[in-house]
């Protein structure tokens, strides 16, 4: 199972050098509260998850998953 990366652009620049070292193989759930996702992460392609809000229509943060429901469940169970 590989471990979901959970940060902002700015965080993993400034804390990792922008390492490319995780975005061929760890999910990454960005946290960007914006209109769109903008820039990812060193390594990465596209974002698994996009925290877009901390508040909004549903209690606590606000997400979308970048795929169909088959591939959130097979995030989940690691098949």
């Amino acid at each position: 199972r590989w471990a979901v990366i959970y940060s902002t652009t700015d965080w993993w620049t400034t804390c990792t050098g922008n390492s490319s070292g995780f975005g061929s193989e760890d999910p990454l759930w960005l946290a960007r509260f914006a209109s769109s996702p903008g820039t990812l992460p060193g390594g990465w392609g596209f974002y698994t998850i996009w925290q877009y809000a901390d508040s909004g229509t549903f209690p606590g943060d606000q997400d979308v998953f970048n795929g169909s429901s088959a591939r959130l469940s097979a995030l989940a169970l690691n098949t």
